[in-house]
């Protein structure tokens, strides 16, 4: 690993952007129904006062009957699943480059390529390159930038700036934090259905990216 990524590991470190308890696939509060190439299917105890889950070995059909009502899973495909709920219809299917996630009839779509990882949303699109060493992060937002000058890191955003100094002895100064107030640092995304939701993973869909290879599961871009 070289060295400016170990920098890096100890500038997300610092940072309050991960929660304890956390599943080590799904994330904090989370426990993991599926584990696919994109991410994961989840459930979220906290969320359940009474919860009841079945597996049908041969269909491969799921459920969770919980205070929140059922949500049906079913397997439609190699990484494909749809969930019914109450109130929530969602359907994802792809690889760990491609996902296509329509959530309410709103469509999204996650894919991976040289140029980064691009995102497609009802809201508009987001995008993740990662240059040298210089990781940048688009959208509706606007621009975030990071920048590593010899171990310094240097955030620009829509918000202002924010800086990692570490100094002599191991020690670090930071200004400008936290950095999680810093718009478009997103990990994942994740997509709730009646205390189920479907995770995408954008570790697993650009691991060459440190942003993602070296953040802990939050924060997320969220839809419920």
């Amino acid at each position: 690993m070289k060295a400016s990524s170990v920098l890096f590991a100890s500038l997300l470190v610092c940072l309050p952007l991960f929660g304890a308890g956390a599943d080590d696939v799904s994330g904090p509060h989370r426990m993991t129904l599926a584990d696919e190439a994109w991410g994961t299917i989840y459930y979220v105890p906290s969320q359940l006062n009474t919860y009841r889950y079945t597996r049908n070995t041969e269909t491969g059909e799921r459920e969770m009957t919980s205070n929140k009502g059922k949500v049906k899973i079913s397997e439609s495909g190699i990484g494909a699943y749809e969930l019914v709920g109450p109130k929530h219809v969602l359907k994802v299917e792809g690889s760990s480059q491609d996902v296509k996630v329509t959530f309410n009839k709103q469509v999204f779509v996650f894919a991976h390529s040289p140029e980064g990882l691009k995102i497609t949303t009802p809201a508009g699109p987001y995008k993740y390159t990662n240059v040298g060493e210089t990781i940048t992060a688009s959208g509706p937002f606007g621009k975030t930038v990071i920048r590593n000058d010899h171990g310094r890191y240097l955030v620009t955003s829509p918000k202002g700036e924010y800086s990692y100094t570490p100094l002599e002895g191991g020690g670090f100064e930071v200004k400008g934090g936290p950095l999680a107030s810093h718009p478009g640092l997103f990990r994942g995304a994740s997509f709730s259905v009646d205390g189920v939701g479907v995770f995408v993973d954008f570790r697993k869909m650009d691991p060459d990216n440190p942003l993602f290879r070296f953040m802990e599961f939050s924060p997320q871009m969220e839809f419920k």
